[in-house]
């Protein structure tokens, strides 16, 4: 039996793409890892295969270089973080205060509670162009995310959606900066002050493009 074949037999109950799908999460976790720890330029082939616990060879079967793999990573990371992020704002009162409040204490816990996270979404894309612009894309799927809870969420209210977008990006770039000196400690705020800041500084910003047709002027 040549090794073609064997690859595309079951194994162990597991299908050959299965069994790929999981070495890929196997190699997207190790790079993971030693992004967090080291930075996005500690990451190699050989080491990610190597903390994977995986042969050389399999690394090319899902990435076509590291920095395919480091874009998967960030990608991961945001998907969780979006979909964490839309939930909170799924359940919270539909008024801007909670709305906001839901999305910014989501977003700023997850990156408190995962010194990895912090460095892979915030500190770590600086310095690699695929990974910067990724990180500059993200600020459009954040803004993309708060405009479609203004209109769904306060259906009533009349929205301004190419100025709010533009206020929401200058909003973000702040918000991570913030966020990314809060985390070194250089802020004496807990996570609780910084997040109200956050909100209040947010709703600012945003107020005078969520305008109740029903009120005067």
């Amino acid at each position: 039996m040549d090794e073609d074949t064997a690859q595309r037999r079951p194994y162990k109950g597991r299908s050959p793409d299965e069994r790929k799908a999981e070495r890929r999460r196997r190699l997207i976790k190790a790079a993971r890892e030693l992004w967090g720890d080291q930075g996005w330029a500690g990451v190699s082939m050989r080491g990610v295969c190597s903390l994977a616990q995986l042969n050389d060879r399999y690394f090319y079967e899902s990435f076509a270089d590291v920095e395919s793999l480091l874009l998967a990573v960030y990608d991961q990371g945001l998907e969780e973080l979006v979909g964490r992020m839309g939930q909170s704002i799924a359940s919270a009162p539909a008024q801007p205060e909670q709305l906001v409040g839901a999305a910014v204490a989501t977003f700023v816990h997850a990156l408190a509670s995962d010194p990895r996270a912090a460095r892979i979404g915030l500190a770590e894309p600086a310095g690699s162009p695929a990974l910067e612009q990724r990180r500059r894309d993200t600020y459009h799927v954040f803004a993309d995310i708060g405009i479609a809870a203004a209109r769904a969420h306060l259906p009533n209210r009349t929205i301004d959606e190419a100025v709010l977008r533009m206020d929401a990006l200058f909003a973000l770039g702040g918000l991570g900066e913030l966020v990314l000196t809060w985390l070194t400690g250089s802020l004496p705020a807990t996570e609780d002050e910084l997040v109200e800041h956050i909100t209040k500084a947010i709703l600012a910003i945003g107020a005078p493009h969520l305008r109740n047709p029903e009120a005067p002027g």
